[in-house]
């Protein structure tokens, strides 16, 4: 595949993404950030299940050699660990990731263009304010191990999840419009999204990143990230959402400008976002996104603290 045949195979994904993201509302800050704020669940079950379908999907590859290849560079288990801890403070703040910042401002939410304003002033910042976590060598692993502890995890949040008291299903059922112009289940997007970067690892061998086009240098990620703007455009107008949203007052918009510094400071410390160094990197049966992961549940955790406090005093 050729240069231009994969810009152009990126450009088509994002957009897949980014329509799946829009109909589904699936959400890594959800999945976080609504655990400690609302101790709500729904998302992060879905996600775990995304998670579950990456994997599962990464083992078959490797058994297939479909993606082998040799120890590649990352992050120290530390520097993974920061990384993702500082990216999820950022984006419990700003309510979004860098891939939900695109397709959200691509559905006409134009408090995102604060974010990216942060994402790409964070991403600058860090070669001035370095932390600068040893690189390491990133061998695969034995996937399976991973798969049965992330099937038991679902199951217990399913088991707590189905316990929890149905809202909502005393009202009546709406008119159904149609599959694409239909709201999806989180868990629709979740197997949609998992077998569209399966598929796309195994047909290119190449992964998907979104915070690489904060550098401007990287054509494959802005590609993609272009994709997923257009992508929640399209999903949007399917759905009859698309409108043109304010930002809002001042504090909200400093708060996701602040957000986004973080994100994109943290994206450089830990190597990627949640696209780049979690699913890319559990298709390819890296170690790094579960350091990664296990620092964004505790930033996530940090992050909700600061943002009930804000909450409380400017909004």
């Amino acid at each position: 595949m050729t240069a231009t045949q994969m810009l152009g195979w990126l450009l088509v994904a994002g957009t897949l993404c980014g329509f799946v993201f829009q109909r589904s509302r699936l959400c890594f800050v959800s999945a976080l950030r609504d655990l400690y704020l609302f101790r709500a669940l729904r998302m992060t079950r879905a996600i775990l299940l995304l998670f579950l379908l990456t994997v599962t999907g990464g083992a078959f590859l490797q058994a297939g050699q479909a993606t082998a290849h040799g120890p590649v560079a990352g992050p120290s288990p530390a520097g993974a660990w920061l990384g993702g801890a500082i990216f999820a403070v950022g984006m419990v703040l700003a309510g979004s990731c860098a891939a939900g910042a695109f397709w959200r401002l691509g559905e006409g939410q134009l408090s995102q263009l604060y974010i990216l304003a942060g994402m790409l002033a964070g991403t600058w910042l860090y070669p001035k304010l370095p932390l600068l976590p040893s690189a390491v060598l990133q061998p695969t692993f034995n996937a399976w191990i991973a798969v049965v502890l992330l099937a038991l995890a679902l199951g217990l949040v399913s088991a707590w999840e189905w316990r929890q008291a149905r809202i909502g299903q005393e009202l009546p059922a709406r008119p159904r419009r149609g599959l694409l112009r239909e709201p999806w289940p989180p868990e629709w997007g979740a197997l949609v999204m998992a077998v569209l970067l399966v598929a796309s690892t195994a047909f290119t061998g190449q992964g998907w990143g979104v915070t690489r086009a904060f550098l401007l240098t990287d054509m494959s990620a802005a590609a993609y990230a272009i994709g997923l703007l257009a992508g929640g455009f399209l999903g949007a107008r399917f759905g009859g959402e698309f409108r043109v949203r304010r930002p809002g007052g001042r504090a909200p918009s400093l708060i996701r400008l602040a957000g986004g510094v973080l994100m994109g400071y943290g994206a450089r410390v830990g190597w990627g976002c949640t696209i780049g160094a979690v699913l890319t990197g559990m298709v390819n049966l890296s170690p790094q996104p579960w350091y990664w992961m296990l620092g964004a549940v505790c930033g996530a955790a940090l992050g909700a603290v600061i943002l009930r406090r804000l909450m409380y005093r400017y909004l």
